[in-house]
Order: C-alpha cells, then structure tokens, then sequence
C-alpha cells in the first residue's frame, strides 16, 4: 500500500507534494481513489473530466483538476480545498477507520492539534496517532451496555403502551357509558321537571287561598282591634262628668267596681292607679293607660270574668269557705290587655305587712316610643297543616329536579375531562399516557421542582414558602427527526419585570423515571432533564445502530 503521506515525505516540492495528495488516495478504504478530505461518499464528486478539469461543486467556476489542495482557494464554496485551510468554509472529512467518522471546518487541518482520531487532519505534522481503534472499542462497550439497557427500557416500554392503550380503551367505554347515562338522565329532567311544575302549580294555589283566608282573618281581627278604642272612649266620656276633656280621681271613686280592695269604698291611692298615678287624664291616655287596668275590674263586677279556683289549704270542706276562698282569688287576678284585645292574666301583689306599698306593673304601650327599635321583619305566615303538606310536596318536587340538573352537569364535566385526555398527545403508542396524573420531585441546593407530565411543572424554596409555576402543559417538541424528544411548558409566573416563565422538558431513556437535572441557561426558561421508560424506542435505537456501523 503506498499512502500519500509516504510520497510526500519523499518529494522535494510541497507544491508537488499536493499535486500528489489531489490524484491519490487510501486505497485501503474501499479502494476508491478521492482526495484528502473528502468522505466515500462524495467521491463520484471529485473526478476530473476527459480534459481534466473540474468544476467547483457550486458550479461557480472551472479549474484544473491538479488546482484541488493546492493550498490556494478558488472556489467560491470552497469545495476545491478539502483537505487544507485555505477556503474558510471548507469542510474536511476524517474517515477515522474502526471509529465513528466526522466532518470538521477544512480551517483546523494541519494546525498542530488533533481533531481526527486517526489523525489524517495532521498530515502535513505527523504528530497525531491513530486511536480510532481503541475509542472505536470503549464506544461498541458502551453502546452495548446502553443497548442492553435499553432491551430492559423497552421491555418496560412495552408495558406503558400496553397499560396507555388499556386507558385510552376505558376512557373511551367510559364516555360511550356517560353518554347513555345523560339520555337517561335528560329523560328523568324532563319527567322531574313536569312533577315540579304540577306541584308549583298546586302550591300556588295553596298559598294564594291561605292567604286570601288570612286577609280575611286579618281584616276580622282589625276590626275586632277597633271596638277596644271605641269601648274605652265610651267609658271615658262616661267618667268625664264635668265634660273637661279629662278623667280626674274624684270621678274614678264613684264607681264602685274600681274598689281594688272590696273595703266598701275606692280609695284616692286606687283611682291613681287607674290613672297611671297620675291626677287626671286625657283620652289617648285613658285608652293606653288607663282602659286595660278598669277593663279587667268592670269585668270581674259584672260577673263575667272568673278566674280558675285554687286548692283550699285549709281543707276543711266548708262550702261557704271555698266560696270565701274563690271570690278572695279573683279578686287578686288582674285581667290585662294588649294591643290587639287579647286578655292577658296575672295575679295581683300586694305589700307585706309593714311594709309601704308599692304598685309594680309594666306599660307596654309605653315601651313603644321614640328611640324603641321595633323589629321591621314582616312576620313569617304559620301554614295550616294541609297547606303546609303541599309546600312540602313541591320543595321535594324541586330538589328531585335540581339533584337530576346537578348529575347532568357532573357528567358533563366527566365528558369533557375525558375529551381533553383523549385530545392530548401521549406519543405514538400512548406509552407516556400512564405519566399523567403523577408528580416527579428533584431538589438542589436552594429549590424543590416539580414536574407533573401533561400539567405544570413548578418551583418552590427549600426552605417553603409559595410555590412558584414555571409552566404549564403546551405542546411537544421536534428534536430534529424525532417527535417526541422534548415537552415544553409554557405560561408560567411571570417574572419579576420580565417575562413568563417557560420549562423544556428532556426525555432520556432509563429504567426508572425520574427528573435527574434541573437548570436554568436563560432567565425564567427552565430545562429538566427527565428520565423515562417510555422513551426507550427501541425502533430508533436500532436505525442510530445501523448508522453507527455504516459510518464504522
């Protein structure tokens, strides 16, 4: 084999020395002849024509074909200098036998540092060894390793898609299931609804005749109210004997009824009490004050109020004792009334011997003035019994309505979870779908991130505190040829005077799933580093095999 570093060393003439490295290659490498630094593949590119020249790949230019690596850049894309760094935009092809091949800028030949592993990007200073062979090995080692991990990924793989496919197929039965459920419950509305409005209709009903009952009522017992008024200015004029306008003391002790005591007589002290104690009083007075005190002793006088006997102490069975006994308690029962002429009774108090007595009543109109809050909230109607039962009726009649309204949208809700699962993206074969629904954490020295797939990914201190959103769910990212190589998340907390907070989301494969690094290159982006299973496509992993070997 004779190489073109050989025949260098033994020519006189650099110039011819190019000359040379332009007509031969290493014809050990499928033997076909192309100058240095271009790869097997563009070798039908680089040979001359019948008149031997060459045109620049661009076809820009036509030059002679000894004018390829002759050092001096003539082509414009600079594809005539393959193998020297004459052109800027050169590129140079390592072969790097028993390695993975490479292209670099045709500027780093011959400058005195190794780029090519087996050293041909030095031809010119000799000083690099071939070491393709070794990295050729630790490489095949390693690939070896991933591809056994990756046998075990995709095993682990294989299940997720499985177990994807399986949620996808329940989700699917499931919406198929609330889609049935609705038309059933869409026929029980409309059932519910029908017995809500037979039930309203009825209690409208009801109600309007309870209430027409009670304004009757109402109407009777207003004019029941009237006759008290009335009665009490009767008796006012009655008392009124000198025709003043006022009921006076004197006036008061003519009427014998008014003899508290039964001593024969009425008393000044007996007349100011049905004054109120006061000397006389005029007519609103008499009505409100002094009317509901005379009433009660009118009508214990008159015999018609009697109030209930009480057990004899004494227990002597003498008639004429219980009659004593009885007429005694009426006598300390005091008959009262309100404002609406209901009676009201109590017994009378009297002083202990001895003692000076002293009248205790309470006024109630007299409560009722100004600077008395009266509470302003209607009262609420007591419906009879068969009203009441109506009422009650078509509340149940309601809520059964409301309790099918609310299942309804329930399920509306279910349906539209389901559609929003099944609108997303979960790879090719669904192997990500099972990621959904569960949180990933990874903490360094100052934060806790979180990472929940197809939602939000998050941050938080360490030391607590609120918990920041860097993200949420938006969309894959192309990586090249493959699809489903990166997530982003997007529309995070915006940053203090700055934008809103992004994540890019790195799959790798790996037997486990977890996030191995998090970092932050761009201020608010965020990149995670996500190890799963489910990225273990073994398909793409043996077509990255197949090149690797071709480029071998």
């Amino acid at each position: 084999m004779l190489t073109s570093k050989k025949l260098c060393g033994i020519l006189p003439s650099g110039f011819l020395c190019l000359c040379v490295l332009t007509t031969l290659t290493d014809l050990s490498l499928a033997e076909v002849p192309r100058p240095i630094g271009v790869s097997l593949t563009k070798a039908t590119l680089y040979r001359p024509n019948s008149d031997n020249t060459w045109k620049c790949l661009d076809e820009s230019k036509t030059l002679k074909f000894l004018q390829i690596n002759d050092d001096y850049c003539d082509c414009p894309d600079g594809s005539d200098e393959p193998g020297t760094s004459a052109c800027p935009h050169g590129v140079f092809h390592c072969v790097n036998q028993g390695h993975r091949s490479q292209d670099l800028p045709s500027s780093r030949v011959n400058d005195g540092i190794c780029d090519c592993c087996d050293g041909s990007d030095e031809y010119q200073t000799g000083q690099c060894s071939n070491s393709c062979d070794e990295l050729g090995r630790a490489e095949r080692e390693q690939r070896k390793s991933q591809a056994e991990m990756l046998k075990k990924g995709a095993a682990k793989r294989s299940e997720m898609v499985a177990r994807g496919q399986q949620l996808k197929a329940e989700r699917e039965s499931r919406r198929r299931e609330l889609e049935q459920r609705r038309q059933e419950q869409e026929a029980l509305k409309k059932e519910k609804e029908e017995l809500k409005k037979q039930a309203e209709s009825l209690e409208s009903e009801a109600i309007a005749y309870f209430k027409e009952l009670h304004k009757e009522t109402e109407a009777q017992q207003k004019e029941d109210d009237l006759q008290l008024p009335n009665e009490a200015a009767d008796k006012f004029m009655h008392y009124d004997t000198n025709k003043d306008g006022f009921v006076e003391i004197i006036e008061l002790q003519v009427d014998i009824n008014l003899d508290k005591d039964r001593n024969g007589a009425v008393s000044v002290e007996e007349a100011k009490y049905f004054l109120d104690e006061r000397e006389r009083v005029d007519l609103d007075a008499f009505i409100t004050l002094s009317w509901p005190r005379i009433k009660p002793m009118l009508m214990v006088g008159q015999g018609i109020f009697k109030p209930p006997q009480l057990p004899n102490e004494n227990n002597d069975g003498d008639d004429a004792g219980k009659e004593k006994q009885g007429k005694s308690e009426a006598d300390d029962m005091i008959t009262e009334y309100n404002e609406r002429g209901e009676e009201i009774h109590r017994p009378q108090t009297y002083p202990e011997d001895g003692e000076e007595e002293e009248e205790a009543y309470e006024d109630d109109e007299a409560d009722v003035g100004e600077g008395t809050v009266q509470d302003t909230n209607p009262p609420t109607l007591e419906y009879d019994a068969e009203t009441q039962r109506i009422i009650n009726m078509a509340n149940d009649a309601r809520n059964s309505f409301a309790e099918v309204e609310r299942t309804i949208r329930e399920i509306d809700q279910e349906i539209r979870d389901i559609d929003d699962q099944n609108s997303k993206d979960y790879g090719p074969h669904d192997e990500y779908a099972i990621l959904e629904g569960e949180c990933y954490k990874f903490e360094d020295r100052e934060y806790v991130y979180t990472l929940c797939p197809f939602e939000r990914a998050s941050q938080q201190g360490r030391s607590g505190g609120a918990e920041t959103t860097l993200g949420r769910w938006d969309q894959w990212l192309h990586d090249g040829e493959h699809k489903y190589a990166k997530q982003k998340y997007a529309h995070g907390a915006s940053c203090w005077n700055g934008p809103q907070r992004s994540a890019i989301v790195h799959l790798k494969c790996a037997l486990e799933t977890r996030i191995t690094s998090v970092s932050e290159p761009n201020r608010c982006e965020y990149f995670f580093d996500f190890e799963t299973p489910a990225a273990c496509d073994e398909e793409a992993f043996h077509a990255e095999e197949q090149r690797f070997k071709d480029e071998l």
